[in-house]
């Protein structure tokens, strides 16, 4: 009894996540009093000084034609950014957000809004894991110019994956067959990617977020 009692605490022991770790995920500061209600909902940190091992990223790229005035970037590059801060390992992830025009709200502006909220989801869904989770050494063969970053959480695998290239990345078809891809609106990879020969390829900028099965112990 005694000894079953120990393996169950070396186990929990195992299990637990690193005590203390944190990843903040929010928006630097200042922002107005709407955005800052928004990130309250969605439990995200508005702060002017983010964490020094936070990655701060650009949100806003310029309007038409170079302007001066800033928008949001689409939806893609904002997963893009978000997805290679991870892969790198910061300890979490600031969105400088663009200066709306005078007398307006970047919440007026709903399509650029919900490109971010939707990026930041999905950080929010992933957040238990970058901070209970143990990382893992890649279980998938990645080619040059992909990046990848993989953890254990309760009994399952979760594995990202960043084609920071300007050529797609292949990835073999029987190595993704274990692996649910999330977030997206396909749960096969095989079927989301585009075939490149015997391969499927991963597009430049592009990101995959797969989950395994569970473990065995």
């Amino acid at each position: 009894m005694r000894c079953a009692a120990l393996l169950v605490a070396v186990l929990a022991a195992a299990c637990s996540p690193e005590p203390g770790r944190t990843f903040p995920i929010g928006f630097l500061g200042p922002v107005s009093p709407r955005a800052a209600a928004e990130a309250a909902r969605l439990g995200l940190v508005v702060s002017q000084s983010p964490p020094a091992d936070a990655a701060l990223e650009a949100a806003a790229v310029p309007g038409a034609n170079g302007g001066a005035v800033e928008v949001m970037a689409d939806w893609e590059t904002l997963r893009f950014l978000a997805a290679r801060a991870v892969a790198r390992g910061v300890g979490g992830v600031f969105f400088r957000l663009p200066a709306a025009p005078e007398g307006s709200d970047l919440l007026d502006y709903p399509e650029e809004w919900q490109a971010l909220i939707r990026v930041v989801r999905e950080l929010v869904a992933m957040q238990p894991i970058f901070e209970g989770g143990k990382l893992v050494g890649s279980p998938l063969v990645v080619q040059d110019g992909l990046s990848v970053r993989a953890w254990n959480y309760h009994g399952r695998r979760y594995v990202l994956l960043v084609n920071s290239s300007d050529t797609p990345a292949a990835l073999d078809a029987d190595a993704l067959a274990p692996w649910r891809v999330l977030f997206e609106v396909r749960a096969d990879a095989r079927e989301l990617l585009a075939s490149c020969g015997t391969h499927f390829c991963l597009p430049p900028r592009r990101v995959l977020w797969l989950e395994g099965r569970v473990l065995s112990f």
